[in-house]
């Protein structure tokens, strides 16, 4: 989305990380018919819930572009792949531009913010049609089947340091922060098809205030399970004093 300096060093940590799963048998109970037993339930799973969080009208590279942050709650006790429908509309009410974007496999029972934008200058392959007023999300149906169909599970990051920047974000945001991450191959498997990342910028009130989101050249070529390498970003825009970051990074 904007042009970074994707982080600089790449460090492979040996860590031993153990998977583990537990599967619960529920008792029949006592008097119950065997008919009953092998009959599928009927209450249908839970669907992720969707709504608008924040949003922003700003530009970069000179061009308009709208900055957003869907809200996901997977109320369900498995993982949940979703997929998100972005259409930005002018004053009238017609759309100037649009995207289709995978979100990352959310955890049963967790809440998760998604940053995305559309339009913008550059080499951004969203340019807007016309003048943006606001932008809607809505939930793509059904775009792959059954929950946890699509396969981009989060990995693990940790020691995350955020701080003041001075970099040009060449938006129309007046802040900008520098932010440097570690980050775990938490998977079962050795990832070999790069990641995708975002942050999330708040302030002291929990307020998104900015953030970015991209796809990294730092991570190795094959990162085997375990395995660690560190990012550092620089110029996140944000539109106010951000005392909080919270960074995301998927496999695919």
């Amino acid at each position: 989305m904007y042009a970074r300096t994707a982080l600089i060093t790449v460090a492979l940590l040996a860590a031993g990380l153990t998977a583990c799963s537990s599967h619960g048998k529920q008792p029949a109970g006592s008097g119950t018919d065997t008919k009953q037993l092998n009959q599928p339930s009927s209450a249908p799973a839970a669907a992720p819930a969707v709504h608008l969080e924040w949003s922003h009208t700003g530009t970069f590279f000179n061009d308009p572009q709208v900055w957003y942050v869907a809200r996901v709650k997977n109320p369900g006790s498995s993982v949940a792949s979703v997929a998100l429908d972005a259409r930005a509309l002018d004053k009238t009410g017609t759309i100037v531009g649009s995207s289709q974007n995978t979100l990352p496999n959310i955890p049963g029972g967790a809440t998760f913010d998604y940053f995305g934008y559309v339009g913008g200058g550059g080499a951004s392959d969203t340019k807007l049609t016309g003048t943006p007023a606001k932008i809607e999300i809505s939930q793509a149906k059904d775009a792959f089947g059954q929950a946890g169909a699509v396969e981009q599970p989060m990995l693990k990051t940790s020691e995350l340091k955020l701080a003041k920047g001075t970099e040009d974000t060449y938006t129309d945001a007046p802040l900008s922060y520098n932010l440097s991450v570690k980050v775990t191959n938490s998977t079962r498997d050795g990832l070999t098809g790069g990641v995708t990342q975002q942050v999330v910028l708040y302030d002291a009130a929990g307020h998104v205030v900015g953030g970015d989101t991209g796809s990294s050249d730092n991570v190795p070529d094959t990162l085997p399970a375990g395995m660690s390498y560190r990012e550092q970003w620089t110029g996140i825009p944000a539109l106010a004093k951000a005392v909080r970051a919270v960074y995301t990074v998927w496999s695919g």
